[in-house]
């Protein structure tokens, strides 16, 4: 009995396994001895119901320039798209390329974290978008498990039905037959269930289709022992194979190529399973019939191949057009920002454009995308680099303003007319020289600088003017200060004291006073030491006792987190006020021509001296607080009352 063993069983429908289609159709032609060959193809061809799944065919992208949110998106979009069982390949490609970025963006963010000042320790890293990713891939891995957990109980229950339907077909020819044509519409019934049934676990694959086709070899023998229903079978049979041809004859002239070799092979299929035995006479006709239509659908394949390669070479040119453009894009020397503006936008339509464009040629593919991708990351690269030097020469030019800005602002009260006049026309000047800074800080900056200097040349044009009234008021309020410590009286040393810290805070607490008053200041201090000196009271321990006071708070309050925000604030004033005297050490260079007496350089000076003697003392505050241990004080409390 001629049969054939299909040669278009994987011709699922796209440009890939057309391919595959191109080797001579006599050469998959044989005999019934080949059906155990064929047990693997049978099993998984009752598994394609819907060829259109297996076609599916998902784009290229460069996941390598999506940003993280977009990212995520696009695992969102391929779970909602697509059957989940096709996607693994492109969700795990997205799973390293997201995990190398986020692992970037925390390095960058950490970095920035810590130029701004902040402690290493203190950093808390931003996991918002990994645990957004993180859930979205857990609901792919969920639907995958289910999926395979759905396709092994289908494949078990399908297991159980052919087994059942081997039954029905063993006991129909090994029991008593009732009539020809009850016995002929079973067998008809057994062959089709056999048909339409599913996939089963392909280890019990062999076994039972082995055990099937036996089966039906021994019922076919049992229907020769009985004329009259070896006539109905062949009959039956033979009108089979006349629809099959008739089906088979139209698909020659069906417009889509493709589509006639996919139904080709499922009346192979189909010519296989039930269309087998017939009459002798009409046995090797029809398969020579069927067979000369097979080679003529066969025959079209050319006709499909040539508009495929038409098709293909097209879009070869239309993706070769926009590689060249990327070219021109990246060989431009030194492109400024004004260059990226403008092109960015054009550097996006022309990838999607390329991703939007059909297949093309196999032989070229892999080196077209890498061309195209490689170029992608040229450019990227070099818009990185250009824009992360602009950024870094941006934050020094910052910084130059800043410095700028701070001796504006140190300088904005001072009476030193002329040398400070000509110091503000010398930083206005550096600062037009200046280049951009962060667009974020620019405005601000510039209102600050303009502000401080606008304060200066004011007071310049009104330098006769009175002293500002506020400061005559906090003049008025230090003077009746000073007048309450005149006359202030304490029984001993602990009253005196703490008169010493209140009058020290509420002198603190009052503002500026006119520049040509600033000796009440002297005057504060000479009668805190007249205080000190009649109460014999060491400077140093008033600044010891004011400490304890502060470590004794922590110890009743027993606030760890309190004690560690003091500490950061602390090691946040160090830092700010070592900045601070190099900042003034720096700014001596401006009165290079000023004499030594000169009152603004002698006041520079004496800040440095103060700001130095606030600094040693912070360190040593802190150098005490930092070894202060809350836990232990309980178990110490008695030594200490001791």
């Amino acid at each position: 009995m001629g049969t054939e063993s299909d040669n278009l069983h994987h011709a699922e429908g796209n440009e890939k396994n057309v391919e595959s289609l191109q080797n001579d159709v006599e050469s998959s032609y044989h005999q019934d001895s080949a059906k155990e060959d064929s047990i693997d193809e049978l099993n998984s061809e009752n598994n394609k119901a819907d060829h259109s799944v297996e076609e599916t065919t998902i784009p290229e992208k460069d996941y390598e320039s999506f940003s993280l949110d977009k990212l995520i998106d696009e695992v969102k979009h391929l779970l909602t798209k697509y059957p989940v069982y096709l996607i693994g390949e492109n969700i795990n490609s997205i799973r390293d390329i997201f995990t190398k970025k986020f692992d970037e963006h925390e390095v960058a963010r950490k970095e920035k974290f810590l130029e701004e000042g902040g402690d290493e320790l203190s950093y808390q890293p931003d996991l918002f978008l990994k645990n957004k990713f993180n859930s979205v891939y857990h609901d792919y891995r969920a639907k995958l498990n289910s999926y395979y957990k759905e396709q092994e109980k289908n494949e078990q229950n399908n297991l159980t039905k052919r087994l059942q339907i081997i039954e029905e077909l063993k006991e129909l020819y090994t029991t008593p037959m009732e009539s020809i044509s009850s016995f002929f519409k079973k067998f008809r019934d057994i062959k089709e269930k056999w048909h339409n049934a599913g996939k089963i676990p392909k280890s019990k694959a062999g076994d039972v289709f082995r055990t099937y086709f036996h089966h039906l070899d021994n019922a076919h023998e049992f229907i020769k022992l009985n004329k009259e229903l070896e006539e109905l079978d062949y009959a039956h049979n033979l009108e089979q194979r006349k629809a099959i041809i008739s089906r088979a004859n139209e698909l020659i002239t069906e417009p889509s190529v493709q589509k006639a070799l996919n139904e080709l092979q499922y009346l192979h299929k189909l010519w296989k399973e039930q269309a087998e035995p017939v009459a002798e006479e009409f046995r090797e006709s029809t398969w020579q019939e069927f067979k000369t239509i097979t080679q003529k659908i066969h025959e079209r394949k050319s006709e499909l191949f040539e508009k495929i390669k038409e098709e293909q070479q097209a879009n070869l040119e239309k993706k070769q057009t926009i590689i060249s453009q990327l070219e021109s894009i990246a060989t431009v020397e030194n492109p400024d920002h004004s260059f990226w503006q403008n092109n960015v936008k054009k550097i996006e339509e022309l990838r999607e454009a390329f991703f939007t464009t059909g297949r093309i040629p196999k032989e070229v593919s892999g080196d077209t995308w890498s061309k195209f991708k490689n170029l992608l990351h040229e450019i990227n690269g070099k818009k990185n680099t250009f824009y992360k030097d602009l950024k870094r020469v941006q934050q020094e030019n910052l910084k130059k303003k800043n410095d700028l800005l701070e001796i504006a602002k140190a300088n904005k009260d001072s009476e030193d007319w002329d040398v400070i006049l000509n110091l503000y026309k010398k930083i206005q000047n550096e600062w037009k020289n200046i280049g951009h800074v962060p667009r974020k800080y620019s405005d601000k900056l510039w209102d600050e600088f303009r502000e401080n200097c606008n304060y200066f040349f004011n007071r310049y044009k009104q330098r006769n003017n009175k002293v500002n009234e506020e400061w005559t008021e906090n003049l008025k309020r230090k003077q009746n200060l000073l007048s309450e410590i005149s006359s202030f009286t304490a029984n001993n040393k602990e009253e005196a004291l703490a008169k010493i810290n209140e009058y020290s805070i509420q002198w603190n607490s009052i503002g500026k006073v006119p520049r040509e008053e600033m000796s009440i200041n002297k005057e504060f201090n000479q009668a805190i030491k007249n205080i000190i000196k009649k109460f014999d009271i060491d400077k140093n321990v008033v600044d010891e006792i004011q400490l304890n006071i502060k470590v004794e708070n922590y110890k009743q309050s027993k606030d760890d987190k309190k004690l560690d925000e003091d500490l950061r604030k602390m090691r946040k004033q160090i830092q700010d006020l070592g900045h601070e005297i190099v900042q003034l050490e720096n700014n001596l260079s401006f009165f290079s021509n000023a004499k030594q007496d000169n009152p603004i350089l002698q006041n520079t000076l004496n800040n440095i001296e103060a700001k130095k003697a606030k600094l040693e003392e912070l360190k040593q505050t802190y150098s005490k607080l930092v070894n202060l241990n809350l836990s232990d004080d309980e178990s110490n409390e008695e030594d200490s009352a001791n």
